[in-house]
């Protein structure tokens, strides 16, 4: 037996394709909201949408073996420093990352000087959360006086980072378009230009960290429309929020619509 939007009860019969409601069969009334409330249409249109599928792993094998060529290139040690723009970001912010200890208070700085009596000058340097340089010093902290092994550490921490926000931006466009091909397409299209592989590899808070920060709330935020799981977008955006100030750019237009 069945039950109608209205109450009304009918027949179910089986054939090869699944089961048929006989609506003409009818054989009995219950009308009111109780039947409208049970009725199987309700429960179908209440029901949480389903996940989407998961990118196969083709196309995880794919975008790994394009990441991994960035780490590749980046172990040429006659790269390590070049004059430019590039490691003139990548010195200062090393020397920034140095110079966080608890003796000057964990102060983000660019350079000290004795100041009148027992004063010091700092030329401070606070563009940015403190996050992203403690990561930078915990992964130059264990190489001691070896320049080159500190500037490559740093280098392949900030490979690491670009490498997992282009991972979560594959994810989250995987999700949207519930197509993992197009999804790895335009993953591939968007941080394939020049400049965002010139700067992968640049000990730079305000590119691989912020950029990392970012997607991290991006596919937070895509997880949320879609499961409205609200814990683990406020985790990221904590993560994120000491990371860079760029995740601002994507925290409030979702807020305000």
């Amino acid at each position: 037996m069945g039950q109608g939007l209205l109450g009304i009860q009918y027949r179910e019969e089986k054939n090869g394709r699944g089961t048929t409601g006989m609506a003409d069969e009818y054989v009995g009334m219950r009308g009111g909201w109780q039947g409208w409330r049970d009725s199987d249409i309700l429960k179908n249109r209440l029901a949480p949408m389903p996940p989407p599928p998961r990118p196969e792993r083709l196309t995880l094998w794919l975008l790994l073996l394009a990441l991994s060529t960035l780490f590749l290139c980046s172990f040429d040690k006659g790269y390590l420093y070049r004059p430019g723009h590039h490691d003139w970001n990548t010195a200062m912010n090393l020397v920034v990352a140095e110079n966080l200890a608890s003796d000057h208070g964990f102060l983000l700085f660019r350079g000290l000087r004795p100041g009148s009596g027992d004063a010091r000058e700092y030329k401070m340097y606070s563009r940015f959360p403190v996050g992203g340089y403690a990561l930078i010093k915990l992964a130059i902290l264990p190489f001691g006086n070896d320049l080159s092994a500190r500037i490559l550490a740093a280098r392949m921490l900030m490979l690491l980072l670009f490498s997992a926000a282009v991972l979560l931006a594959f994810l989250a466009l995987a999700r949207i378009t519930s197509h993992r091909w197009t999804a790895l397409a335009a993953t591939l299209a968007a941080f394939s230009s020049f400049y965002m592989l010139l700067y992968s590899n640049a000990v730079s808070v305000e590119m691989s960290v912020d950029l990392f920060a970012v997607m991290l709330v991006f596919h937070g935020m895509v997880v949320f429309v879609q499961e409205g799981r609200f814990r683990q977008l406020l985790a990221r955006t904590c993560v994120a929020l000491l990371l860079g100030w760029h995740v601002y750019a994507f925290l409030l237009p979702f807020l305000i619509l």
